[in-house]
């Protein structure tokens, strides 16, 4: 039998696993190109290939334009990040990584989402918009309430902003720059994903605009 000190450091361990995996994506660039990257942006990580960069599968990309259409493209991978043709709107979606059995038997087997946004137009499953200094965060079209957006400056600090009853935040920028808004959901959903079964999914998105 396991003493509860021996439970308890592995319980720890597996937390700080879990956020140490926890990347995100996020977009960089203007309305002639784009860069898709794979890290951390607040510790200035960018994920490379061969390496990490490789992890992410398939990466499903909508440009949308000023007029509302939207057209799908091909981001073409590079040593560091996934270039991409330029827009007014750029939205990613990666649905299809792999289902990775974690370290620790008991642990919940988890299914990953990843989003990314840089423009205002179109919509993402969960989405990060933005309307003059408020953040509005949605999961399927419904505002999420009472959830954590954590906002990240150019030079890498990080504010957690909470959202109201209608899915919505304030915030105030400092520096000029590239800042990188974040929010995570979790969804009960059990299901199966290339024959693996998994007892909840975790959707991250980020929304990429500057100063």
């Amino acid at each position: 039998m396991k003493s509860p000190l021996i439970i308890l450091v592995a319980a720890m361990s597996s937390v700080f696993s879990l956020n140490a995996a926890a990347h995100m994506l996020w977009l960089e660039g203007d309305a002639t190109a784009s860069k898709l990257y794979f890290g951390e942006y607040g510790e200035n990580l960018r994920e490379t290939s061969p390496g990490k960069l490789d992890n992410i599968v398939t990466p499903m990309i909508t440009i949308v334009d000023t007029a509302g259409a939207e057209k799908s493209v091909t981001a073409n991978r590079s040593s560091n990040y996934y270039a991409i043709p330029g827009g007014a709107t750029v939205l990613v979606q990666a649905l299809k990584q792999p289902i990775r059995t974690p370290q620790d038997k008991l642990a919940p087997v988890q299914r990953g989402f990843l989003y990314a946004r840089q423009g205002k137009g179109g919509n993402l499953p969960l989405d990060i918009q933005q309307n003059a200094n408020k953040l509005r965060l949605t999961f399927m079209g419904k505002p999420l309430a009472k959830a954590e957006i954590t906002l990240i400056a150019p030079n890498g600090w990080e504010k957690p902003l909470h959202t109201d009853e209608n899915g919505e935040t304030s915030f105030s920028l400092l520096e000029p720059g590239l800042y990188v808004a974040e929010a995570k959901h979790k969804e009960n959903h059990p299901g199966e994903f290339e024959g693996k079964a998994y007892s909840s999914e975790n959707h991250t998105v980020t929304f990429s605009f500057s100063k």
